[in-house]
């Protein structure tokens, strides 16, 4: 006769797979392989049918529903999906008595302050490229604007370039440099033409700084949603037979989600070549797969959904992906869009559709979070 405590670290160290149908699990791989495909992909595809064949207007209000209904799916995953789960997970007797009960808490505001570090050293790296950058273009601008003017004497200018409409004025002289310098510029209220080359590297140099950030934020957005992944994909294969057929549908309307948030984020980054577009969009469609194909391999030698280090594992990737998704998807897909993007100073009704959308996608993803 087994006593309750046996009972309880059998439970724990145990799992049930009877009746464990191989050919519809390995079906099953190949099915949401297709749905993270087609959804993934989908919104590259309706980016460019909307260049060819639809007016400005339509493009922009199409682009601004599925980028921010792509937003509220980030938002909810992490906080309806990811967070309560990790409770949950923690929670779990079979993990044992732990002194310190905010785990989840504490993981995920890990992976929010890693997020932020990671995006910040980002940002300074970028910058103290730029500052060398733009002190080199102003020490050339210098020489181009004084060597070819410098003689034993005095020089004249050489004429500035035409304005768009005719006419330009201008006169001056600069002595010899190396002993006093002086320079007389008279100009009718135009930027010295010398300038303008550098004005033009520095709006050049000021995308090329924004394309690393948005470039920077996305690769950050892809591995957040890798993690969690991994996760589904294994929990899905190792379901008991009994709980399977509803967990794969909430799983199959997750990626289809998911992946179309992370699609609108994909072409929102202009900078990114389409080979490496591509390949984000491949990694997406391969990554719960393959967690689908670990758990089905390793299903023999599965110590139970319920064992200690299963949970400790899913538990901590969880909060982690609940972290790193609540800072891109609160700081750079809704904050930066709405207080200095594209819709920072959107008409009325495109801010409306844009909140709406923002909504329509948490609630679904809430929905689907419910049922799991």
């Amino acid at each position: 006769m087994s006593s309750p405590a046996m009972d309880i670290m059998l439970d724990c160290t145990s799992t049930n797979l009877d009746n464990y149908n191989l050919p519809l699990r390995i079906g099953s791989v190949f099915i949401v392989l297709a749905a993270s495909a087609f959804a993934v992909f989908l919104p590259l595809a309706i980016q460019r049918l909307l260049k060819s064949d639809t007016k400005p207007r339509t493009t922009e209000w199409i682009l601004v529903i599925i980028k921010q209904f792509g937003a509220g799916v980030i938002v909810a995953t992490a906080f309806i999906h990811l967070l309560p789960d990790a409770f949950e997970t923690f929670g779990n007797s079979c993990i044992g008595e732990l002194s310190f009960d905010a785990w989840p808490g504490a993981i995920a505001m890990i992976g929010v302050l890693a997020t932020f570090s990671i995006e910040n050293i980002g940002h300074r790296i970028v910058s103290e490229r730029i500052k060398h950058v733009k002190a080199r273009l102003a020490k050339d601008a210098a020489s181009e604007l004084l060597l070819p003017t410098i003689t034993e004497g005095t020089a004249e200018m050489p004429p500035p370039k035409p304005l768009a409409n005719g006419h330009s004025h201008g006169h001056g002289h600069i002595q010899n440099f190396f002993t006093h310098s002086e320079t007389h510029v008279h100009s009718h209220g135009h930027t010295f033409f010398e300038l303008d080359r550098s004005s033009g590297d520095s709006i050049k140099i000021t995308k090329e700084v924004s394309e690393s950030i948005d470039r920077l934020s996305l690769y950050v957005l892809e591995a957040g949603i890798v993690f969690h992944s991994v996760l589904i994909g294994v929990t899905l294969s190792v379901t008991r037979a009994s709980g399977w057929p509803s967990l794969f549908i909430v799983v199959l309307f997750h990626q289809i989600f998911e992946g179309m948030a992370l699609g609108t984020r994909i072409i929102d980054v202009t900078s990114l070549s389409r080979t490496k577009k591509y390949t984000l969009c491949i990694c997406f469609c391969m990554i719960t797969p393959l967690g689908m194909a670990i758990g089905i391999l390793a299903r023999s030698n599965y110590a139970g959904e319920s064992s200690p280090v299963a949970l400790w594992a899913m538990g901590t990737l969880n909060s982690l992906s609940a972290g790193i998704l609540l800072w891109v998807s609160l700081v750079e897909l809704l904050a930066e869009e709405w207080m200095h993007g594209d819709l920072h100073e959107a008409s009325a009704p495109v801010s409306l559709l844009g909140f709406l959308s923002v909504v329509l996608g948490a609630a679904l993803m809430s929905m689907l979070g419910n049922w799991a």
